[in-house]
């Protein structure tokens, strides 16, 4: 797999409890390739969740690569964080 020709997004799962699951919806996508220099996205800055996170609580994030044909991967393991 070429990931800058196979890749279409990444899938941003934030939640309070760290369990993540094929049925939740991602709170935010990003494009796996940047279209301007085409290179493979690397970072995102989690204070763009900003409303739907609040300062205080932990939360866990997960990301999931989705191919241009759909396909996802598993969860990449949890990490937390908070604001």
């Amino acid at each position: 797999m070429n990931p800058v020709t196979d890749l279409d997004r990444f899938e941003i799962y934030v939640n309070e409890s760290g369990s993540f699951s094929d049925t939740d919806v991602p709170m935010a996508e990003l494009c796996a390739v940047d279209a301007q220099t085409n290179t493979l996205a690397t970072s995102f800055d989690l204070a763009n969740l900003s409303p739907n996170v609040s300062a205080g609580p932990r939360y866990y994030v997960s990301l999931r690569a989705v191919a241009i044909t759909g396909l996802k991967s598993d969860f990449s393991p949890r990490i937390s964080f908070s604001f």
